[in-house]
C-alpha cells in the first residue's frame, strides 16, 4: 500500500486517492472512532501532506449523515475529522467535495508544471513549494525568464499533454545533485523499494503522492505569474489560477 509516495506493506487505511484522483465516492468501514474523528478501512479522502490541502467532504451511514473538514495522516492511518460522530464497525459511504478536490488538483499540477519550466531555465533546485509559490536556490533568473516560462506554460497547457501517475524503482530515480530530492531520499525506509512518481509528458518526473489532473489542458490558465527575491537571494515565484467550471472534468 502506499505512504507518502512509497510503497509499504502495513498501511492501515487504504488510500483510495492514490491510485484514482477522480474517485469522487466510494465505500468503507469505520475501523477507529473518537470525538470528532473516525479512521476508515479505506478512503478517498486525500490527507493534507506536499503543500496540497486536505479534502472535505461528508460522510453517510444509513440516516446519518457528518461533514469531514479535515484529513491528516498519522502514522499508517488516515485520520477523517468529521461534525458529529460515527461509530466503529459502521459501513458508511463517503463522497468528496468535488469543486474543491478539482480546484486543488489543478494548482497542484500547475505547481510541477511551472517546477519542470523554472529549472529548465536556470533557476537552483526548489527548495519548497505549496499551491500558490515556489521557492528556489539562488540564481540568475529575471524578469526575462519569467515571461518565457509563462509563454510556454500557455503552449504546454493549449498542447494538453498527458500527466502520467506511475511506480519507479527508488533505486533507479535519478536526482542529480538536488539537495531536496537527496534529502527525502535518504528519509525513505530501506524497506522501501518503490516511488510515485508524476510526469508531464517531455518533462522530468518529480515524486509525489498527491492527486493531479489526467492532462495539461485540464490546468487551465494562470492569472498571475510574479517573482521574487528572498532570503538569501532565493528567488520566489507566486502563481495563481483562473477558476474553471468542471464541465471537462465530469463529462
Amino acid at each position: 500500500r502506499w505512504v507518502k509516495g512509497c510503497l509499504i506493506e502495513d498501511s492501515n487505511s487504504i488510500p483510495l486517492y492514490a491510485e484514482d484522483s477522480y474517485l469522487k465516492e466510494f465505500k468503507a468501514r469505520v475501523v477507529k472512532s473518537g470525538p470528532k474523528f473516525v479512521v476508515l478501512d479505506r478512503t478517498a479522502f486525500y490527507p493534507e501532506s506536499g503543500g496540497q490541502p486536505s479534502d472535505t467532504g461528508i460522510l453517510v451511514s444509513g440516516e446519518s449523515k457528518v461533514r469531514v473538514f479535515k484529513v491528516l495522516r498519522r502514522g499508517f492511518e488516515i485520520f477523517h475529522y468529521i461534525e458529529g460522530e460515527l461509530e466503529k464497525g459502521l459501513e458508511v459511504h463517503g463522497v468528496i467535495d468535488w469543486a474543491h478536490r478539482f480546484w486543488n488538483m489543478r494548482r497542484h499540477s500547475c505547481e510541477h508544471l511551472l517546477t519542470n519550466l523554472f529549472e529548465k531555465a536556470g533557476t537552483g533546485p526548489k527548495v519548497y513549494s505549496d499551491l500558490t509559490r515556489l521557492e528556489f536556490m539562488p540564481s540568475s533568473i529575471g524578469e526575462e525568464d519569467l515571461k518565457k516560462v509563462e509563454s510556454e506554460f500557455k503552449e504546454v497547457v493549449e498542447a494538453d499533454l498527458p500527466i502520467r501517475i506511475y511506480y519507479a524503482d527508488k533505486s533507479k530515480v535519478d536526482v542529480g545533485d538536488d539537495v531536496r530530492k537527496l534529502r527525502f531520499l535518504e528519509k525513505i525506509p530501506r524497506s522501501v523499494g518503490s516511488l510515485r512518481m508524476v510526469e508531464v509528458l517531455g518533462y522530468s518526473p518529480i515524486f509525489c503522492f498527491g492527486t493531479h489532473v489526467k492532462s495539461t489542458g485540464e490546468i487551465g490558465s494562470l492569472s498571475s505569474l510574479r517573482l521574487e527575491s528572498g532570503r538569501k537571494n532565493r528567488k520566489i515565484v507566486y502563481f495563481s489560477l483562473v477558476p474553471a467550471t468542471l464541465k471537462k472534468s465530469t463529462d
